[in-house]
């Protein structure tokens, strides 16, 4: 009686040990893992998990179109400031208005002593700029001066940049450098460069646009009149 009592455990020992190892069977778990699971709540289809979620801006963004004025993104960035905001993104929709990006910048009055960073495109791949106020990165005291006409390739300017800051292995060498230029299509040029001077280089690139007025005939030094427009644009690794 004793030996079919033993003979029973053993058997109820060996059933549940082979449960066990058919429950933990990957084939069972991988058939188990297909079987569809309905969302709660009156058997509705789950959300869809790709659908992108809207990205909230770190700062207000102004958009730039075709016609888009220099002189109007000029005020809508003083009154932004105005109000304590510490810096402001332009998205660029329009790439042949690239140029009015820069002249609006040059244009903001001295006292926000404003500078503007080429931020890394998106996946909508718009050119967007970070414009701060308050914020001049130190730089050298003679910065080389690079000339840009209007048959300067962009992609060979952004590789002669970069060329001012690093060297082939990567090391710092300048810390600015000058860009002058004339016109919009020069001003398009100069920031495609820097743009694709930053990603060549590996380095956050900041730059301070402004212009110089060059005297006409009839002028003196005292009261300079104002002829020709240079735009003078300082670039620094920070």
């Amino acid at each position: 009686m004793a030996r079919g009592k033993s003979g029973g455990l053993a058997l109820l020992v060996c059933l549940a040990l082979q449960g066990v190892s058919f429950l933990s069977s990957p084939v069972l778990r991988s058939r188990v893992s297909r079987i569809p699971r309905f969302a709660e709540g009156g058997g509705g289809a789950a959300p869809d998990a790709e659908a992108e979620a809207p990205i909230t801006p770190l700062f207000q963004e102004l958009n730039v179109t075709a016609s888009t004025d220099a002189k109007k993104l000029m005020g809508a960035m003083v009154a932004i400031f105005n109000n304590g905001d510490r810096a402001v993104d332009l998205v660029l929709k329009s790439p042949s208005n690239r140029s009015t990006l820069m002249y609006a910048i040059a244009d903001l009055p001295s006292n926000f002593r404003p500078a503007a960073q080429v931020l890394l495109r998106r996946r909508d791949r718009n050119m967007r700029l970070r414009v701060l106020q308050h914020f001049r990165p130190a730089q050298d005291q003679q910065p080389e001066a690079m000339r840009i006409s209007k048959q300067t390739n962009s992609s060979k300017l952004g590789s002669a940049i970069m060329s001012k800051f690093v060297d082939v292995a990567g090391n710092n060498l300048q810390r600015s450098v000058l860009l002058e230029f004339q016109g919009a299509q020069t001003a398009s040029i100069a920031l495609d460069a820097i743009e694709k001077a930053q990603h060549k280089a590996h380095r956050e690139f900041t730059f301070m646009p402004r212009k110089v007025y060059s005297p006409q005939e009839g002028g003196s030094d005292d009261t300079p009149v104002r002829g020709g427009v240079q735009m003078n644009v300082v670039v620094v690794a920070t």
